[in-house]
């Protein structure tokens, strides 16, 4: 099951954080603590779905500051460099992230924050699994009032956003910034959509810079890990299909000998395996006049045919003797007899019979011996 997570850490570096659980931008379940995850998770490593960490008032600084002559992209940039300068040491060791105003004449929103505290939260979230949460300040999860203060429960954080402030409620200067001005308290519903916002399009994300959510490589550890996986489970199969193909060759050769153990017993009954039916049968080949005379004498007899076209081979086959018997077939006697002076002027001894009349055709019957 794929889960967002929305995290908000209290103000004291002991307190538990809060958290809401999403699935499909829907709140599921919220709790305190750290034990967020879904059972069906695994306890440990990145997890499948986004994740918001909306840092705690005391975490960052926000300051208001308009440039009405410029661009909104050039204030923008303005705005940061002025927020940096106005801190505690001009900017060194700090980070800083802007809001864009909507018009020129409108304050961009810059929060600040130190580098060791973007350090601390960045190792934070990817020890509990969150390596690329967006970070976002607290008093942005209320929105801006026209006049006034709103003040809402920004998990275990009441916060309080102005026209151009913010801060946490529980600061002891707290009252004294509001004064007398009207405060309008957000219920838990309203700030459940802004978080629900956010979480898809931070208003502010401090990622960004140095700090920026990295985007996996070609090679980071865990694609390695799952190509070499997949390389691994390929010549698996491959494998497995080379010992399937030879168990199958292995067992049609087994058949194939079986049937030959089995054709060559009906010659010789104390035939023992493929082996020794080999043996045997190649012995009573040569006893016969084989090894070789067969084919010898087929090929003299084919050279001598060759010069008379109009002779056929009409049937063949091998006496056990080893003499070559052979039906000749020719349109005239002569054609015959021409095959068989050649077949003696090649060194064949030759006997032929009568030649007899079958049909349209003349035959005869001769044995070839060398």
């Amino acid at each position: 099951m794929r889960c967002d997570y929305i995290i908000m850490p209290g103000s004291e570096p002991d307190a538990p954080p809060s958290w809401i659980r999403l699935v499909n931008n829907h709140i599921v379940q919220r709790g305190t603590g750290e034990r967020w995850r879904h059972v069906d998770e695994a306890e440990e490593g990145p997890i499948d779905g986004e994740a918001l960490l909306v840092l705690p008032p005391h975490a960052t600084t926000l300051h208001w500051i308009a440039c009405p002559e410029m661009t909104e992209r050039q204030g923008a940039q303005a705005a940061k460099i002025m927020a940096l300068e106005a801190s505690i040491g001009a900017g060194a060791g700090l980070h800083a992230s802007v809001l864009p105003s909507e018009t020129p004449e409108q304050p961009h929103i810059v929060a600040v924050t130190s580098e060791s505290a973007m350090t601390h939260w960045i190792n934070w979230c990817t020890d509990r699994g969150m390596p690329n949460a967006h970070f976002v300040p607290a008093a942005l999860m209320l929105p801006a009032p026209e006049s006034g203060f709103i003040r809402g429960l920004v998990g275990p954080n009441e916060v309080v956003r102005g026209v151009d402030t913010a801060f946490d409620a529980e600061e002891p200067a707290a009252r004294l910034i509001m004064g007398r001005e009207p405060v309008t308290d957000l219920t838990e519903p309203s700030i459940d959509d802004m978080l629900q916002v956010a979480l898809l399009e931070p208003p502010l994300d401090m990622r960004e810079g140095p700090f920026a959510v990295q985007t996996p490589g070609f090679f980071e550890p865990g694609r390695v890990k799952r190509m070499a996986i997949m390389i691994g489970l390929i010549l698996l199969v491959g494998l497995l299909v080379s010992l399937v193909r030879v168990v199958k060759l292995n067992m049609e050769a087994s058949s194939l000998d079986a049937r030959t153990v089995e054709l060559a017993r009906t010659v010789d009954p104390a035939i023992v395996d493929a082996a020794d039916a080999e043996v045997k049968l190649s012995a009573r080949l040569a006893e016969r006049g084989g090894n070789g005379a067969f084919t010898g004498a087929m090929a003299g007899l084919m050279t001598a045919m060759r010069g008379t076209p109009a002779v056929s081979l009409a049937s063949v086959n091998q006496a056990a003797d080893g003499t070559l018997r052979v039906r000749l077939s020719g349109a005239r006697a002569e054609d015959i007899n021409a095959v068989l002076l050649a077949l003696q002027d090649a060194g064949w001894r030759i006997s032929a019979d009568a030649v007899q009349q079958q049909g349209d055709r003349l035959v005869a019957d001769i044995q070839v011996v060398r």
